[in-house]
């Protein structure tokens, strides 16, 4: 009688559990349903191209869908897995990559950069006060982006291009295109053919936060002198290849071609392609879906469970430091922003932004709720005042979900 009262109990819960598993999933499911929808109607506003978004906290990919096309004629679908580059979201895989080449004990941060250069950059306002590596990360350098020389960062694919591609004027012809050694000493050098004192500031190196995506380039190159390796294998090796970012990299030859995404100025009006001689500091291509990886595991890096970087690198890349800007306060980290607001919603968040030629793309997590959303647009934001709306509709949409997720 006792075995069989038992294995009636023990049948009644396994019972109760499934009811219970098959209750989670359909609310789950209706949620994610629900999110769908709202999103379908944000791209039915019409000036989005193509856009994907991805939700995930610290054990993964909760939600990621692709809305719009990536071809102007509309034939292919933007998907999560759809690829294309995120702008300044790339940054972070500098701050990544730094701490690696600091466990591995090719550098330190708190060393001046040029200890590594082939070449010499001071400022020359402040000669005696080196600049360290550090002062990169925290965009404390002095290193200003003069925007006649960071442009010539911008460098055409192909010169010749068809009526529907718009070119910026300030795009370079592909021939143009050089190292990014090459670059750097070009414009930060005292003998390179762009240098001009006025690419420093007059504060000394450490004193002042200025963002500056060529300083941020720079701290890539400090990064490739110092380990003797290329920075895009670097970060394939300690990065990608451990997150099993797949779709992803740093070239077309690094990721199927066939899955990149055009990008747009408006409906009618593709941008030509284009690539960035500082490639390190946004010109990284990924998916939604992939970047969901890489911003998971910044979720469990933040609560020290990272896999990347042991716990003191991680706790050293969200470690705050503070800004006064516009007479307000504002904390970052090593290449890492934390904001109580974007697009209009308040939110704890912590991650970046970025923004180039046809490119809007947002990455940010809570660090109380512990859940991440990421927007990658293949949109421009200038040509059509509709697509700020758009976006915005997308990011609370997205925050929406997050506080119905964590409820």
């Amino acid at each position: 009688m006792k075995n069989t009262f038992f294995l009636l109990l023990f049948s009644t819960f396994i019972i109760s559990c499934s009811q219970k598993t098959l209750t989670t999933m359909t609310i789950g499911n209706n949620i994610n349903d629900s999110l769908t929808k709202k999103l379908k109607l944000s791209y039915e506003k019409d000036a989005i191209i193509g856009f994907s978004v991805s939700v995930v906290n610290e054990k993964g990919l909760i939600y990621d869908k692709g809305f719009g096309h990536t071809d102007i004629e509309q034939n292919k679908a933007y998907t999560s897995s759809t690829t294309q580059n995120i702008a300044s979201i790339s940054k972070t895989l500098i701050g990544i990559s730094l701490l690696k080449a600091q466990e591995l004990g090719k550098l330190n941060i708190n060393d001046p950069i040029n200890k590594y250069l082939p070449f010499k950059i001071i400022n020359p306002n402040h000669p005696e006060t080196p600049i360290l590596i550090k002062h990169l990360a925290y965009h404390t350098s002095s290193i200003i982006d003069l925007d006649e020389v960071y442009a010539k960062s911008y460098v055409l694919t192909k010169n010749k291009h068809a009526e529907n591609e718009g070119v910026y004027d300030y795009f370079n012809k592909s021939e143009t295109n050089i190292s990014l050694l090459s670059f750097i000493q070009n414009s930060l050098t005292q003998n390179g053919k762009w240098y001009r004192n006025d690419s420093f500031s007059n504060t000394k190196p450490g004193e002042k936060r200025e963002y500056s995506n060529i300083a941020a380039a720079l701290c890539a190159l400090v990064i490739e002198s110092a380990t003797g390796q290329d920075y895009r294998s670097f970060t394939k090796d300690y990065i990608l290849k451990p997150l099993k970012m797949n779709s992803s990299g740093w070239t077309s030859r690094d990721i199927d071609s066939t899955k990149r995404s055009r990008l747009f100025a408006n409906k009618e009006k593709m941008i030509a392609e284009y690539s960035l001689i500082t490639y390190a500091d946004g010109g990284f291509l990924t998916s939604s879906r992939d970047l969901g990886l890489y911003l998971s595991e910044l979720i469990n890096g933040y609560a020290g469970n990272g896999k990347l970087l042991n716990k003191e690198s991680y706790k050293k890349l969200f470690e705050k430091q503070q800004s006064l800007n516009n007479e307000k306060t504002e904390d970052y980290g090593i290449f890492i922003e934390y904001r109580d607001g974007f697009l209009n919603i308040k939110n704890d968040m912590i991650g970046h932004n970025g923004s180039d030629p046809g490119v809007f793309t947002a990455m940010y997590f809570n660090p109380k709720t512990k859940i991440g959303k990421i927007v990658l647009v293949n949109t421009d934001t200038d040509f059509t005042d509709d697509v700020w709306p758009e976006i915005e509709q997308i990011w609370k949409t997205l925050s929406e979900y997050e506080e119905t997720m964590n409820k």
